[in-house]
């Protein structure tokens, strides 16, 4: 019986609320669909919020760190601030942003991976610290080291995850969303660096009382944009594809603790992560720039990297050659807002897992330009089955290094590609990299016929033929594969009945000895070539050329 009364008021119930019921669930309806819309390229974590915000007995605490990438670091930027976030039962409970030289680095002396001491090493330097711990542009090995650093004046305190955003996100989303005011100041993405730099009293003056007394701006312009957001539910949507855009391009990186959250960030690259290359061509390149000033702001870089490879390369799997040409610019000037001396390093990695790459010095005043040069012995195993790859992953905070990519096979061979622009034997990349580059190339063998370039009569008795490549010798040698007719254009009252003597070839050359010819300037001779190849049996069709006697009759270097 009360099973039947509670069914009976059940249906009553929704009897006398049923209109009221349909608007509230569509409602919720068009809510949900509202928020999905304006999450964009977000809206995969939905299905993971729980495991995000630790809903709904849970705690997770992420570690954000600011990142300036007008002073680059390996991953992205010099850290100009930090903020913990705290979520509990899936609201968040907690954020805290602070300086980076607050009591952070309240530890004893920490030695510096190389070349960071060398380069930093000044009176005022404290060691290895929390804000240069972004040292690797591997993401998750640069999260992991953070947290690490984090915890040795607060080991108290455990990560779930790490997000590193750099200041061209901040720099985006004032342009997506308009003018923001802080503390009097009207904030665009033209002088957002200017008045942020102002604010903040750049540390590379190395002043101790600026730096005690410097007031941080980024705790109310966090809260302003907030706010403005939070407002304005509009705004949301784009906000969102800010967020998007800068995961895409390493702008924004991401790094959790739980796998199969790293497993999502991974599969849309939004981790930072290198890939974990085992087959094909890999160049790494990355900056560091450690002098302080914020120069990377005004420095440009043009990448070229050239491959090549032989015959043996490609047939006998033998090392090709690689060369990589890089010229920076540093456009800026002196303190205008904050261009000055650049002085860091380039680090080159030829594999995911080096563990010793190369590193360059730089120092680069504003105004001036160098150029350096590096040269590389490449895998033999570097073509698999006909293919050619090559993975550059992007830098973080890099948005404007001119790549120039170019493979250079033996001629006659060819490419097909469509990551590359393909000219017979080349393959050219050119571009800035807005995200990691994947290129591929398909090798084709040479099936063109050797292509005659030139043939000459310049000695009496001696009619010379150049091909493009190498010929089979074979063939070449044999006399009875050429004939040689006076064409009586110029002089038909003479016929040289011309007979050949002795055929000598070089790898692309064949030289034609006869008797029977005389002085005739100018006139022609046909020159009929049959049965040639080169030596991977491409036939150069059987066809007459023509060539002109123009004797050579003066000495070479000689007055006429």
């Amino acid at each position: 019986m009360p099973n039947k009364n509670a069914s009976k008021q059940l249906k009553e119930f929704y009897k006398r609320h049923k209109k009221g019921l349909l608007i509230l669930v569509t409602v919720l309806l068009f809510f949900l669909i509202f928020i999905i819309s304006v999450l964009g390229g977000l809206r995969i974590f939905i299905p993971h919020f729980h495991e995000l915000t630790g809903f709904p007995f849970g705690q997770k605490n992420y570690l954000v760190v600011f990142q300036n990438n007008n002073e680059l670091r390996p991953s992205g930027g010099f850290i100009s601030s930090f903020a913990t976030i705290s979520f509990t039962a899936g609201i968040p409970t907690e954020i805290k942003i602070e300086d980076v030289y607050g009591n952070i680095d309240n530890h004893e002396y920490i030695s510096p991976p190389y070349p960071m001491e060398e380069l930093l090493a000044n009176e005022w330097y404290q060691g290895y610290s929390f804000r240069d711990a972004n040292f690797y542009a591997n993401f998750p090995e640069t999260a992991e080291e953070l947290i690490k650093m984090y915890q040795i004046t607060r080991p108290e305190k455990e990560f779930d995850g790490v997000i590193a955003i750099n200041f061209s996100v901040l720099e985006n989303l004032v342009e997506k969303i308009g003018p923001i005011s802080v503390n009097g100041i009207t904030l665009t993405k033209d002088n957002l660096f200017e008045k942020i730099t102002e604010s903040v009293n750049d540390v590379d003056r190395h002043s101790i009382e600026d730096l005690e007394n410097r007031k941080s701006i980024l705790k109310p312009l966090a809260f302003s944009l907030l706010q403005k957001i939070m407002f304005n539910p509009f705004l949301i949507r784009n906000t969102s594809d800010v967020i998007t855009a800068s995961l895409n391009q390493k702008e924004i990186q991401l790094y959790f603790k739980k796998p199969s959250l790293q497993k999502l960030a991974e599969d849309r690259n939004w981790g930072g992560t290198w890939p974990d290359q085992s087959e094909g061509d890999f160049l790494a390149i990355v900056d560091a720039n450690l002098g302080g000033m914020k120069s990377n702001r005004y420095i440009n870089k043009n990448i070229n990297y050239h491959v090549t490879f032989t015959e043996e390369n490609l047939s006998d799997k033998t090392s090709p050659n690689a060369e990589l040409n890089i010229k920076a610019e540093h456009y800026g000037i002196e303190n205008i807002p904050m261009s000055g001396p650049y002085t860091g390093y380039l680090r080159f990695y030829k594999s995911p897992s080096e563990k010793n790459p190369r590193d360059l010095k730089i120092s680069l005043n504003p105004g001036e330009t160098i150029t350096t040069t590096e040269s590389f012995l490449l895998s033999p195993d570097l073509v698999s089955e006909g293919e050619y790859k090559l993975t550059i992953p992007k830098q973080s905070g890099v948005d404007n290094d001119f790549f120039t990519i170019i493979v250079e096979l033996p001629r006659g061979w060819q490419t097909a590609s469509s990551d590359f622009e393909t000219k017979e034997n080349f393959a050219i990349y050119r571009g800035i990299p807005q995200k990691d580059l994947e290129l591929k190339l398909q090798i084709l063998p040479d099936q063109n016929p050797p292509r005659l370039v030139k043939q000459s009569n310049n000695q009496i008795n001696k009619f010379s033929l150049h091909f493009n490549e190498d010929l089979n010798q074979s063939f070449a040698k044999d006399p009875l594969n050429y004939q040689i007719i006076d064409l009586n254009i110029n002089h038909p009252e003479i016929t040289d009945q011309i007979v050949i003597n002795e055929i000598e070839t070089t790898t692309k050359d064949i030289h034609i000895h006869t008797s029977g010819q005389t002085d005739q300037n100018e006139e022609h001779y046909g020159i009929l070539i049959k049965g040639q190849r080169d030596n991977k049996g491409n036939i150069f069709e059987d066809r007459q050329v023509t060539t002109v006697q123009r004797l050579n009759r003066y000495p070479q270097n000689s007055e006429v």
